[in-house]
């Protein structure tokens, strides 16, 4: 079983979070491309604090530009097939993103994209002809607003459970805000177990990981097995009086 207070497991073989057409390739990174900054951040120091750090959904266009490749140089993924790396352009731009960052510097984030029947889109899980409203027909049965969560990332030295925890009250409080019924992601076992662990060590009990649905892989990353993970977006004032005052510190500096 996977501790709960385990941060996100963001190396090898098992980083692909759900990225269309990602390969995950096994390089030295290349240090010239970084600044000294950086690689003090990521060598040089001790595992950080959750009070030092400020979350945030933001469409920032620096912040994002950090986010993507903080997301492409930790998961060493390269997107080989044009139509996908065009798709997950699409993606970014129509999603949600929630930033970790220590100053100006972002350390961490996260992608939430959503379906509602007023503007209904396929998630960045849903291809080769998988569609989540034929294992969870009540989606479209009573019209629920439902999203994906997707291409979370933390530097090493960030990947505490309480930072971790924090990114998922994040999602929580963002998908509170635009109402939605039922959150999925798709990822290793190891990963879906991780993100189960974390809903339930904040109050959201409704989580699950699906070993009877079958994710389809990725063209070009067939040699790794992701899983479908949901979670109920809780609504009671139960849930919110547990898990939003901890939320409370994340900033919304764009429109819901």
């Amino acid at each position: 079983m996977v501790d709960a207070n385990e941060g996100l497991s963001l190396t090898g073989v098992d980083v692909n979070f759900g990225v269309p057409g990602a390969v995950v390739v096994n390089a030295i990174p290349d240090f010239n491309s970084e600044s000294e900054e950086s690689l003090a951040l990521r060598y040089g120091r001790p595992a950080k604090k959750l009070e030092e750090l400020t979350f945030e959904f933001t469409r920032d266009p620096a912040l994002l530009h950090q986010y993507r490749n903080l997301y492409e140089s930790e998961c060493r993924v390269v997107f080989e097939i044009p139509q996908f790396r065009d798709a997950e352009e699409e993606y970014n731009h129509k999603s949600y993103i929630l930033i970790a960052r220590q100053g100006k510097l972002c350390v961490g984030g996260g992608r939430l994209t959503v379906s509602t029947p007023r503007k209904p889109q396929s998630l960045p899980l849903e291809i080769n002809n998988f569609r989540l409203r034929d294992h969870f027909p009540s989606l479209e049965q009573k019209q629920m607003r439902y999203g994906e969560l997707s291409r979370l990332v933390l530097l090493p030295e960030f990947r505490t459970g309480s930072i971790t925890r924090q990114l998922f009250r994040g999602m929580y409080r963002k998908s509170l805000a635009l109402d939605l019924d039922m959150v999925f992601a798709a990822a290793p076992l190891v990963n879906v177990r991780t993100y189960r662990q974390h809903c339930l060590a904040i109050g959201l009990k409704e989580a699950k990981v699906h070993l009877d649905v079958q994710v389809p892989p990725y063209p070009t990353f067939e040699e790794v097995k992701d899983y479908l993970f949901s979670v109920v977006v809780d609504k009671s004032a139960g849930a919110k009086r547990t898990i939003l005052p901890e939320a409370q510190q994340i900033k919304h500096t764009e429109e819901v």
